[in-house]
């Protein structure tokens, strides 16, 4: 079985998901701003970005605990390892999230804010737990999906040594978690309501590991896609079959502009709507043709980018690093 498995072009998906969230956030949610039905149509498909995000986070995080060695007795280094990993640039992203709404408020033209955060609210986000409390809210509305990430990891913290066991049963107990899960809490503020999603990642890293053969592969990837298309629809499914099927046909496709937008797609993700949409926001009032709407979406999205590059610099960078320092196993 090969460990040392790299997959190029998910770098470059993750940016392809990464501008695709910014897009629809840029254009479809910044309210009034695009009037053009074809066009708000259009970027309505950038919301699929998160659904790619999850896909691949499947891929990628099962890789890495099959690449370790992982048991369950590695729990707390992995979710230290994990917890390094995101958690600085999440921090930070909080910050400049709560100093954006109250700067806010000093802006000539700008609406009033009607949400600040509380200390509880502050204190709900180190923990990822704002959805588990009724009326808990996000300082940015895209931290949604980090909150799913953060319990899909400790779901594998928990389950995984399952999919990985020799034992026949035991692996079919994982699958059937991994698939039954959206029908017992449909809730998208929560893990299980994505799974099936998570699982045609998963279940593609232990067939590419050999963990699973063919046929376990194929009957886990159509129940996957079968819930997707229940729960979810046609769309959805499109956006997985696609997803899969790019990842294994043009594993090795790669490119600069791709790798770079990848490398610092998880600051982009935290950042884009503090800087891209606020300065967007701002803008709008002032700058109203169909040329002057195209060059502020697009400065919004280099402002984005040029943001996400500095906290990637700064912040994520390091503690990939230092990630990276944090060995499951001593074998490894």
């Amino acid at each position: 079985m090969r460990k040392d498995i790299q997959i190029p072009v998910i770098n470059l998906l993750r940016g392809i998901a990464a501008v695709a969230v910014c897009l629809y956030h840029f254009v479809v949610t910044t309210t009034g701003y695009i009037q053009s039905k074809s066009v708000l149509g259009l970027f309505q498909y950038g919301r699929f970005g998160v659904q790619l995000f999850f896909i691949i986070s499947g891929i990628v995080i099962p890789l890495s605990l099959i690449r370790s060695n992982y048991q369950i007795q590695y729990i707390y280094k992995y979710l230290l390892k994990r917890f390094v990993r995101i958690e600085p640039p999440y921090l930070f992203a909080i910050v400049l999230g709560i100093l954006f709404l109250y700067v806010r408020n000093f802006v000539p033209s700008s609406a009033p804010g009607d949400y600040f955060p509380s200390i509880t609210d502050v204190l709900l986000h180190l923990g990822y737990l704002v959805p588990f409390f009724e009326g808990a809210k996000w300082v940015n509305t895209v931290f949604w999906t980090l909150a799913v990430e953060f319990q899909y990891y400790i779901f594998l913290a928990l389950l995984f040594p399952l999919a990985l066991s020799d034992r026949k049963p035991l692996r079919w107990v994982f699958n059937a978690i991994v698939v039954v899960a959206p029908f017992l809490l449909s809730s998208p503020r929560f893990f299980p309501h994505w799974s099936s999603f998570f699982g045609l990642g998963i279940f593609y890293s232990l067939y590419l590991t050999k963990k699973y053969n063919l046929t376990e592969y194929i009957i886990c990837t159509i129940l996957c896609c079968f819930v997707v298309y229940t729960n979810q629809g046609a769309i959805n499914t499109g956006i997985a079959v696609v997803t899969l099927s790019t990842v294994h046909l043009f594993a090795d496709h790669n490119n600069k502009l791709g790798a770079y937008l990848g490398s610092i797609s998880y600051s982009l993700y935290l950042l884009h709507s503090t800087f891209g949409s606020g300065f967007i926001n701002f803008m709008s009032h002032r700058f109203t043709s169909p040329l002057e709407k195209l060059l502020v979406i697009a400065l919004g999205l280099l402002i984005s980018i040029s943001a996400a590059h500095v906290l990637w610099k700064l912040v994520e960078k390091p503690s990939q690093i230092l990630s990276k320092r944090i060995k499951l196993s001593s074998n490894k």
